[in-house]
């Protein structure tokens, strides 16, 4: 995480950042629960408008190692062909929550 972003993007306001990046981590659990079955009906336009949308929101708030994460599938060739890890997604999602807890510790 990119903590001088985060509070660059924070404007001062700590506690209302943390607040928008939970509810961003809400709504991207929220989605991930029909990332699944998007892989497996083959809807990859739909998943990969998803994981366009869900980078910029880990952009917006430093979170480097899911934007590089969302990036690396962002080509149809390799998302159709690979697929998306949800295990490492969610590992790396729950480690920005943690990341972003421990800045108002």
């Amino acid at each position: 995480m990119n903590s001088a972003d985060f509070f660059k993007m924070a404007h001062g306001d700590l506690v209302w950042m943390r607040e928008l990046a939970f509810d961003y981590f809400n709504e991207t659990r929220r989605q991930m629960t029909g990332w699944l079955s998007l892989m497996e009906t083959k809807n990859f336009s739909q998943l990969r408008a998803d994981l366009h949308r869900c980078k910029g929101g880990a952009s917006l708030f430093g979170l480097e190692r899911l934007v590089a994460l969302l990036s690396s599938c962002e080509s149809p060739a390799v998302l159709e062909r690979h697929g998306f890890d949800l295990t490492t997604f969610e590992h790396e999602l729950s480690a920005a929550e943690s990341a972003v807890e421990a800045l108002g510790a």
